[in-house]
């Protein structure tokens, strides 16, 4: 802005001086380099306009790095510029193939990730905090007494590993090198006035042909969980509806004594949080007792009850009664079922031995107990 005013001011300088030079030329009819005076003033005229010309340029150059460089780099400027728009599209044309190649990487990556997955699904043997194994050790034992019993539970826990192709030390060099603990561990078992359940959980994913690394074990209470006969849940069925709705209804149910079983304590598989899954002879019961609420075609209270004392380590064993009105119509207890001359076919008691806690495996010697 500066430079402009200043230009401006300059320009008006000379051309007034010009104009002035050129009437006293005209008016004295004054001659330069020989020619006519009329030429003369033509001659100071244009001569004044290529000044200002000149001046404006100058000034400009002097102020501005810009001017000059529009004065005089101009075609360099250009050529750069051109040489940028080229570098830009070859720029932009690796950019397209870089982001082209990165997919195709990608989607190799995804593709190797998924088979690596699945090798390890294939491969894992048990997976973290799985049982490897487990046992019940009576309270009022000496130490010696429950160090036997640990004993054993190592010994059937490397068995039961050895059979998934999973590679175990000797069993004496697992006790040398854990001896300390094992100790503590017996001593601290043949302190308790309870039963207690002593187990041992796999700490992380234990893929078949590795090394079992070092076993972490739990110790809790083998609680009485339920009494013998004592209802532990009940709920009421429509039998008008379709069978397949009344065995949704059904499951629902079973896996509702699941949960709440696990919740008043016995002892869940840490893998589902459950007891399992129902053996094939539960299944056909479990069909029976759909076929039976749909041959009663009637809303009726469904009652489960365990037969037998049930304790934290389990098994889980359930009977189902049928009742309307508190009159029972229906029982899958054996003993009841062979008193039951209505009923054409005997069914099995709902019995899920195979829901009590697997064997488990684990890392890292740790002694935890339930308060």
């Amino acid at each position: 802005m500066f430079y402009i005013i200043v230009s401006m001011v300059i320009s008006g300088v000379i051309a007034y001086l010009g104009d002035k030079l050129g009437t006293l030329v005209g008016k004295k009819r004054l001659s330069l380099f020989g020619m006519r005076p009329k030429v003369t003033a033509l001659f100071i005229a244009i001569s004044t306009g290529i000044l200002i010309t000149l001046t404006t340029f100058g000034i400009g150059m002097m102020l501005s790095e810009d001017v000059r460089l529009a004065l005089f780099s101009i075609d360099k400027l250009k050529k750069d510029i051109d040489t940028l728009q080229a570098e830009s599209a070859a720029l932009g044309e690796i950019k397209t193939k870089l982001e082209s190649e990165k997919n195709i990487l990608s989607a190799d990556v995804q593709r190797l990730t998924t088979q690596v997955k699945i090798k390890e699904t294939e491969s894992v043997a048990f997976r973290k905090d799985e049982p490897l194994a487990i046992t019940v050790i009576k309270a009022g034992q000496e130490p010696k007494e429950v160090m036997k019993a640990i004993t054993n539970l190592i010994i059937t826990l490397s068995d039961h590993v050895r059979r998934r192709n999973v590679v175990v030390k000797p069993e004496i060099e697992f006790f040398t090198d854990n001896k300390d603990q094992l100790n503590m561990m017996a001593d601290h078992i043949a302190s308790s006035s309870r039963e207690l359940v002593v187990g041992a959980i796999a700490a992380e994913n234990i893929i078949a042909g590795e090394e079992l690394g070092n076993v972490r074990f739990i110790i809790l209470p083998n609680d009485l969980i339920f009494h013998k006969d004592q209802q532990i849940a009940s709920m009421e069925i429509d039998g008008t509806l379709d069978r397949a709705e009344i065995a949704r209804i059904m499951q629902n149910f079973m896996d509702e004594i699941n949960h709440e079983v696990v919740n008043v304590g016995m002892i869940a598989n840490p893998l589902t949080g459950s007891f399992g899954s129902m053996s094939y002879g539960s299944m056909l019961s479990f069909y029976d007792m759909v076929n039976k609420i749909k041959e009663l075609n009637r809303k009726i209270i469904l009652i489960a009850v365990v037969p037998e004392d049930i304790y934290a380590i389990g098994p889980l064993n359930v009977v189902f009664r049928f009742e309307e009105t508190g009159e029972n119509l229906f029982s899958t207890d054996p003993n009841a079922i062979a008193s039951q001359s209505s009923v054409s076919s005997e069914i099995a008691s709902f019995t899920s031995e195979s829901l009590a806690p697997s064997p488990i495996i684990a890392s890292d010697t740790i002694v935890e107990e339930q308060k």
